[in-house]
């Protein structure tokens, strides 16, 4: 419970919770519950010096019990993929619905094929536009010694992404399974038809060919398209569309991630095959970003620019935007 000699504020505390209900889905009251509990103890542990946007948005991933990287002083980021894929069915702050579930519960029984190679990812071209990799830039003691009297001004470095990356070096690029992706004469038929046709063909489609991670994703963009051009803001849209396109967008990621068990690789945008899923993540990450999920959606653009780096559906631009709106200082 907060005290006398307490750090945070009462603001500072709605604040947290606020943003930690909508993360999780948790309810306000148990929100701020959790928030009056932990939130002094974390202003110590992340040594926080002041309690900005930054340093709140620093609490909020202490409470989701997330590893930090550091964009910059005081400025966190969740950790960079640098190994296998992890599935973000059950991974992120709020697991997906049951919708989703039973989506990837039906593809996982319709035995998925796996990604099959198809050549080699080659990050050179960032060096080649002056792109650094990532080093570790912890200082030794020494160097805190020398320079506690400097204080860095804190601003974030949103295309850090892109050193990791070119960090990592080479790796091999893969194909999702052709199953995944509408013929083109599917394709073909599905554009002649008026939108309440489409919309019974396409959910004919998640039954009968459960590993269509097409289907569910033109699902996902038909809920949006009944109310206008989707222009990533959500305005104008209501909440019932952007519910039921986050959930056709998670059936999609829960059935695409069928096929990456134990992934270590890319999925170049240039393989047609692997479009459905790309797109379905970022489709997932704007609807996060929509619903003021913001953490959330970090971290699924942080998963898709692992996979393609080369970055075909500007994902990386969407991240730039999640972490302004979050109240990280931007360059």
């Amino acid at each position: 419970m907060a005290n006398s000699t307490s750090r945070t504020s009462s603001t500072h505390r709605s604040q947290l919770a606020r943003r930690l209900d909508l993360e999780t889905g948790m309810g306000y009251q148990r929100a701020l519950t959790t928030v009056r509990e932990q939130a002094d103890s974390l202003v110590q542990q992340l040594r926080l010096e002041r309690l900005d946007a930054s340093a709140l948005d620093m609490m909020l991933r202490g409470l989701l019990h997330q590893g930090i990287e550091f964009w910059g002083p005081g400025i966190g980021a969740h950790r960079w993929p640098d190994s296998y894929y992890a599935h973000l069915l059950m991974g992120l702050p709020a697991a997906m619905g049951d919708a989703a579930m039973d989506a990837g519960d039906r593809a996982a029984r319709s035995h998925p094929d796996q990604a099959r190679p198809c050549g080699t990812f080659d990050p050179s071209w960032l060096a080649a536009e002056g792109i650094a990799p990532t080093v570790d830039d912890a200082p030794d003691e020494d160097d805190e010694a020398d320079d506690h009297d400097t204080v860095e001004p804190a601003v974030d470095e949103p295309d850090r992404w892109k050193r990791f990356v070119l960090a990592q070096g080479e790796r091999d690029a893969f194909a999702l399974p052709a199953q995944q992706l509408m013929s083109p004469a599917l394709i073909t038929e599905l554009d002649g038809l008026d939108p309440d046709h489409a919309r019974l063909l396409l959910e004919q489609l998640t039954v009968e060919q459960p590993l269509l991670v097409d289907a569910f994703v033109r699902r996902a963009e038909l809920a949006l398209a009944d109310h206008g051009d989707f222009d990533g803001s959500g305005e104008d849209l209501p909440d019932t569309a952007l519910q039921e396109a986050r959930t056709w967008y998670e059936c999609a990621v829960a059935v695409g991630e069928q096929s990456l068990n134990f992934f270590h690789g890319k999925l170049p945008w240039s393989e047609p095959t692997n479009r459905p899923f790309l797109r379905a993540l970022f489709g997932l990450a704007s609807m996060a970003a929509v619903q003021e999920r913001l953490n959330t959606s970090e971290q699924i653009i942080f998963a898709l620019l692992a996979l393609d780096p080369r970055d075909a559906l500007n994902a990386g631009q969407l991240l730039v935007d999640v972490r302004r709106r979050a109240g990280l200082p931007q360059p």
